[in-house]
């Protein structure tokens, strides 16, 4: 039997309908970054909060890195502990996905990682809208909507 080829373009057309439109977001600007105390680890990870997403680099030595991204809609909670110099953050995740915990960050950088965190859940679910061309003025919307008082 012969079959006809369908093209890339004829499967896009069928899978999206005639009437739809795709609507993409690319750009997920960086809200913060933030490393842990290079004197108390040798190989110090990153946290990179963006619009979107927060982003885990784990430094495991020498040019080997391992990197961790969970969704902002995907996040189930944020447990942040400190000490009297240091703390930690953990994010969970809603999927049963990978987790994103770093220790030893500063005391004052832990409180504005879960501030930001919380925000961008907040934002990602509906809940707060905040859609600033200036990008300082939106990480400040963000870190006032998730901060506890």
């Amino acid at each position: 039997m012969k079959y006809l080829a369908q093209s890339d373009i004829w499967k896009l057309e069928q899978a999206i309908g005639n009437n739809q439109t795709i609507k993409t977001r690319v750009k997920s600007r960086e809200l913060a970054r933030f490393r842990q105390l290079f004197p108390l680890t040798v190989f110090p990870d990153k946290i990179v909060i963006e619009e979107h997403r927060v982003i885990w680099i784990q430094n495991n030595g020498p040019w080997m890195d391992q990197v961790i991204t969970i969704m902002a809609t995907d996040i189930a909670c944020v447990n942040a502990a400190t000490g009297p110099l240091f703390g930690q953050v953990h994010v969970k995740s809603l999927t049963g996905g990978p987790e994103i915990f770093v220790d030893r960050l500063l005391k004052h950088d832990v409180y504005k990682i879960r501030g930001l965190i919380e925000g961008i859940v907040l934002g990602s679910r509906g809940g707060l809208e905040i859609d600033d061309e200036c990008l300082e003025i939106e990480r400040e919307a963000l870190l006032t909507a998730g901060e506890v008082n």
